[in-house]
């Protein structure tokens, strides 16, 4: 029995599986390690971000493109809207990997602030108007319609992920974490029929809340250091969401108010945020760095809403016109990474 074990120990080597070995003359392939994955590491990540926005029920003119001929008419013509310019943002990060036990720390905020003026005017043709979508309280056809609108966007993440190498080409992530949001925007809208008379409209809201975020990150290299990288993730937050309009008219001489609301609830949100693009990722004997550009998309549901009314007596019903929307985030996401 004694002989036997020390045969199978002897001839156990010649069935096990052989282990390669690297030197200078038989390095490693180049794809080895392409993510460093052994290595604990923080990273600092910076983003630029030049996004877009769009909303609706927005709409705060009619521009008539044919005269009317009927005695009682509703909306006739294009629709004129409150629309954003382009504006740059940034977003910082910094993310710490725990090696070899393949989590990351990330922390997070993204910023952007944006505007946009929209103007319209009476067409001059005979018949044919230029009409509100708010109430105008004057007598005269509208002369100018003006929109100005403003959008400040924050929101913080708090994550954690668990790091994949399902092969050598592709790092994979589950992300997991927190996300808080505080955001608010602010609509203006001023009617005129260019003999001093006016009607201005402001409509506020804001909104404040936290939640989870869930999704997925992924690194696949395709060549020359060149990767396709992208990432999905959605979240549901719970906040506090307050909406208010004023409205003020001067068709009487003195500056009155005719509308002045205020709302406020509990309110859950659902976004979701999705980004793709090419990355250049390279590896240093130290560090590794890399540089993003692709586009990103974030919608929110749930908190673009304009409240209108119908009119009439101070002691008469109003009833209650809800107009909503989606708020979308869409552009060009740029970031640079670096590891150290």
């Amino acid at each position: 029995m004694k002989y036997a074990f020390y045969f199978l120990a002897s001839a156990l080597p010649l069935f096990a599986a052989p282990t390669e070995t690297y030197s200078k003359k038989n390095p490693p392939p180049f794809d080895a390690d392409l993510f460093r994955r052994d290595n604990q590491v923080y990273s600092f990540h910076g983003d630029f971000l030049f996004w877009s926005v769009q909303e609706g029920a927005l709409d705060y003119a009619l521009s008539m493109t044919s005269p009317s001929t009927a005695p009682l008419s509703y909306a006739m013509g294009n629709f004129q809207n409150a629309t954003f310019y382009g504006e740059p943002g940034f977003r910082i990060a910094g993310v710490f990997f725990r090696a070899p036990k393949y989590w990351e720390f990330w922390m997070q905020y993204t910023r952007l602030s944006s505007q946009g003026a929209n103007s319209a005017t009476a067409p001059g043709v005979a018949n044919q108007y230029l009409t509100g979508t708010w109430p105008q309280i004057f007598i005269n056809p509208v002369a100018t319609a003006n929109s100005y609108i403003h959008l400040n966007y924050n929101v913080a993440d708090l994550l954690i992920t668990r790091v994949f190498f399902p092969n050598p080409h592709l790092r994979l992530r589950l992300v997991g974490g927190g996300v808080a949001a505080w955001m608010s925007q602010f609509w203006k809208v001023l009617y005129a029929d260019g003999l001093g008379s006016q009607t201005k409209i402001g409509n506020r809201w804001s909104y404040l809340g936290g939640g989870l975020r869930v999704g997925t990150m992924f690194d696949w290299y395709w060549f020359m250091d060149v990767y396709m990288t992208g990432s999905a993730t959605f979240a549901g937050l719970l906040g506090t969401y307050n909406n208010t309009a004023f409205q003020t008219s001067n068709a009487t001489g003195t500056e009155l108010a005719v509308r002045d609301t205020s709302f406020n609830d509990m309110r859950p949100a659902i976004t979701g945020q999705f980004t793709i693009g090419p990355s250049y990722q390279k590896n240093f004997k130290a560090t590794r760095f890399e540089i993003f550009a692709g586009y990103e998309w974030n919608s929110w549901f749930n908190l673009q809403e304009i409240f209108r009314s119908t009119g009439g007596t101070a002691s008469s019903a109003k009833e209650t016109w809800l107009n909503t929307g989606n708020l979308t985030l869409q552009g060009l996401t740029t970031r640079a990474s670096l590891d150290f």
